[in-house]
This record gives structure tokens, sequence and C-alpha cells, in this order.
């Protein structure tokens, strides 16, 4: 189903500005994470398909507002009627455009995809999204936030059990987190610390402090979800993948770490054979609804608007599963390379047309107010 435009009680065709953040930092490895030529690909071929006028947007904290303010001036001209693809996910610690961008679209009236201010904010502190958890009694591991480098952590081990994986509290796409980040006493966790509070390369990691958690050994699962926490009817829950990590890997390696995720291998080594790092598959069928679940009450703890990737993962000798995070502004692509939402869609015979199809009519019914 295409886009319904015509919800806005508006004869005006529709635009779609895509809002992506934009950041130079003259840093091989972080300017590659920010390299967005395979979604304004990705985003051609499917505006194409649904006949959708569009625009891709560079924003920068300097400029989303000049951005924003054309957006309102093309609205007033009624040449188009614009809704806004807000790709915007940064922590606004380093420079990257943010909740920023989300607090002047709303200021503008404008309908824009994604979360809201508060889904925004209480997720890109990891401290305020595990303390929802905790409130609404969502299963989470348990966890102990580091705010100083030289905090005291003695009976951190007798709390959390061992090993402990240490992450930053605001980090988005695994960076600050390698397999050195699961430690197993307490000599092992000061120096991990001490690492992190430098930062890496020159990026800010400790903004917020630092979290660490029990690691959870077992199967990893991520979910998909476009809707309001608030409308569950009308919410869509895909079915969870399971994220399979390479054979060859000692289970305190199994997890998403920076260097092998964006294949940098600067301290870490690839896959033998130049093989997956990890593969996708469907979870066993007795799982599903239970993930489903435990992704809509944590969803609902941090009153979700909009889309995100939920990750979890299961104690492969209690089988008790885990909420690990809610991801906000989570990145999308059909693009298995990129995002677990590539699996999702696949495994769920859906296509990314079909994905911004919904994220886009789930902003048009949120919207209170449409203007014509």
């Amino acid at each position: 189903m295409a886009p319904n435009p015509h919800k806005k009680k508006s004869s005006v065709a529709l635009k779609v500005w895509v809002l992506a953040p934009h950041l130079v930092t003259n840093d091989a490895n972080i300017d590659y994470y920010y390299d967005f030529s395979q979604s304004i690909a990705e985003y051609t071929k499917t505006f194409a398909h649904l006949c959708l006028r569009w625009q891709w947007q560079p924003v920068t904290m300097n400029d989303y507002k000049i951005v924003i303010d054309e957006i309102v001036a093309e609205k007033k001209s009624k040449k188009f009627f614009p809704l806004v693809l807000n790709l915007c996910d940064g922590d606004e610690i380093n420079g990257t455009p943010g909740v920023s961008v989300v607090k002047y679209l709303d200021e503008k009236e404008l309908i824009y995809t994604g979360a809201d201010e508060y889904f925004y904010n209480i997720t890109t502190s990891k401290i305020l999204m595990k303390e929802c958890f905790d409130a609404a009694n969502v299963p989470t591991p348990k966890w102990f936030a580091i705010n100083q480098k030289n905090q005291s952590s003695k009976n951190i081990f007798k709390k959390l059990g061992s090993p402990i994986i240490v992450k930053p509290s605001i980090s988005g796409g695994s960076m600050g987190v390698g397999i050195k980040n699961v430690v197993h006493d307490i000599d092992e966790l000061n120096k991990q610390v001490e690492l992190m509070f430098e930062g890496y390369r020159g990026w800010d990691l400790t903004a917020d402090g630092l979290i660490a958690e029990s690691f959870i050994n077992g199967p990893e699962f991520t979910t998909l979800i476009v809707g309001s926490y608030d409308k569950p009817n009308e919410a869509i829950i895909y079915n969870p993948v399971e994220r399979v990590f390479h054979p060859s890997l000692p289970e305190h390696e199994k997890f998403l770490s920076f260097d092998r995720l964006w294949e940098i291998y600067e301290e870490e080594t690839p896959m033998p054979q130049d093989e997956n790092f990890y593969e996708y598959q469907s979870p066993d069928a007795s799982l599903i609804d239970q993930i489903k679940q435990l992704s809509w009450d944590a969803y609902c703890a941090v009153k979700g608007k909009g889309y995100t990737r939920i990750d979890l993962r299961m104690d492969k000798v209690t089988k008790e599963i885990f909420v690990l995070e809610v991801n906000a502004q989570c990145g999308i692509s059909e693009d298995e390379d990129f995002t677990s939402i590539g699996a999702i869609l696949r495994l769920s015979n859906k296509t990314f047309s079909q994905l911004v199809t919904e994220i886009i009519n789930d902003a048009v019914a949120r919207t209170p107010v449409l203007v014509s």
C-alpha cells in the first residue's frame, strides 16, 4: 500500500524530505560510519517505486534550522505538502544532529517520521532506558552505572556476576564497544574503564558515563516495531530474527563489536576464509511470541513512537530472555550488511518500500493537527 497523503485533507502533492545527519571528521573510520551512499541509492529506488517526489538533505548542527525553515517555506507556498523522513540519530555530544532536529520539527508543526522528543531522549541514554525497564519490570541484564573513571566498583562482580560487558551509556552503531569490553575481574574492568574515558579518536564516549551489565551468554534476537506505544491496535510488530555469530568465535566474542561490525579490524580479526561475521535466521518458533511480547513491553516502557529496533539475548542455560536495548531512530535498510532490519524484512516477505510506507503512514496518523 502506498502512502496516503490524502489523509492530510490537502490537494497539494506530497514531497518527502529525507533529513540525514552530516558530519565531517577527517577520520576515515568515523566518516565511513556516516557514509550514506548506499542509503541514497536505496531511497532513490524506493521513492521511484512509490511515485513520490523526494529530496535527500544532509543537515548539521549548524544548518538544521535553516533547512527546516526552507521546508516550512515550501509548505506555506503550497507548491508541495512536505513530510520529513527524519534519519538524524546523533547524540549531539560529538557534533552530530539529533534531538534538536526533532524539537524544531515539532516547533514548526511539520509531519515527521521516527521518534518524538521524549522517546529520543530516554533511549539515547542507556542509563535512563534501563531505569525505565526496571520500573516497568521488563527483564533486562543486571546493570551498574559508572559515572567517573576512578569510581569504586569493588563489589560490582558480586552484583552482576562474571563476565561483565562495559558500554558507553550514549553511543550508536557499537562505537566504543569491542571484545575487550567483556571483562572477568576488577583489574580488567578498571583498565577498560580507563581506556573508555580516554575516548575513541577524539570521540567522547563517556559524556553520560558508562554502563556495566551482566554479559548474557546465549542467542541474540532483534525485532522491529512500527507505531506508537499508546496505539497498540495499530502498531506493527514484526517477527524477530536471530543473529547467529560465526562458530569460530568464543562465546564472549559473540556480539556486535565496532571493529567487526564495520569491518575496520584495528584490534580484532576478520572471520576465517573471509566468511561472514554473522548470519540471520528465524528463531525457534516456540520463542517468537515471547520475544514479540517482551519487545512490545520494552517499547511501552520507554513510550516508543515512530519505529524501533529492539535487541534481546537469551541465557542459554536458564532460557530467560532479556531486553538489551530499544533503539529509537534505528538504521533502516533492506541491505542486511547494514542492519538487521533487512533480514527482518526478508524473513517477513516485506520490501523496503512497504516499510517506508508504514513509517510514513504512521507519521501522518499520529500528527494531531494536519494543516492543509
